[in-house]
């Protein structure tokens, strides 16, 4: 089943073409990467999955769903982190949590196993303004694996984080897998303990994909 889907996809932040004819099928569950350096697309890509921007041109599916007019629809079933988006700097991770337990409908004990894995909840009554950059980044993480989606899109997800937080969100990655959910995430380098796991490496350069690699 065709998870993710993108036809002829073309971003054009004038005057720079950041994608430039992008084709690309996932099929779920399982974890799929899309890898390359900085500049490669692979954000502004994510970012249009995630229903975050809209294409110059082409389309894109999630779920049967255009990820942009129908993001409402997809808000329930698909989770992400994207390294464009930030929350409000006057507002504490742990009232972010709190609403968004409410509108997924998740236990607060689990959520607070999760922030407790993340080293989060040591510091999450204090705004999100006064966080380091990846303090930050774990409380979007926290967010990001927050109930049962079935799609989870991860931009950057090891960035200015340390070895045992970034061996905790391999960890959490592979659980959510094994659970059924589709996990799509795009990096530059690909843990060693995740690369054993992945189904589908997606390379891209210069705002094209360039090899796509089908694991069984």
């Amino acid at each position: 089943m065709e998870v993710i889907v993108a036809k002829r996809i073309r971003k054009v932040y004038w005057p720079n073409v950041a994608l430039d004819d992008v084709d690309l099928s996932i099929e779920g569950p399982g974890v799929h990467v899309i890898v390359g350096p900085n500049g490669s697309g692979k954000s502004t890509l994510l970012s249009i999955l995630a229903g975050a921007e809209r294409p110059s041109s082409g389309y894109a599916r999630v779920l049967g769903l255009d990820p942009w007019r129908d993001s409402s629809k997809l808000a329930p079933r698909v989770r992400a982190l994207l390294d464009r988006v930030s929350l409000p700097v006057w507002l504490p991770c742990i009232d972010i949590a709190r609403a968004t337990a409410r509108i997924t409908r998740t236990p607060w004990q689990e959520i607070l196993g999760v922030a407790e894995a993340l080293g989060v909840d040591t510091y999450w009554e204090r705004p999100y303004g006064a966080y380091s950059t990846g303090m930050r980044r774990k409380c979007l993480l926290l967010l990001a694996f927050t109930g049962k989606p079935e799609v989870i899109m991860l931009d950057e997800p090891f960035q200015a984080l340390d070895m045992k937080s970034r061996e905790t969100i391999v960890d959490m990655i592979s659980e959510k897998a094994e659970k059924g959910t589709t996990v799509l995430v795009a990096t530059h380098i690909i843990p060693e303990k995740l690369e054993k796991q992945v189904k589908t490496i997606v390379k891209m350069e210069l705002g094209k994909i360039v090899e796509i690699k089908k694991i069984e």
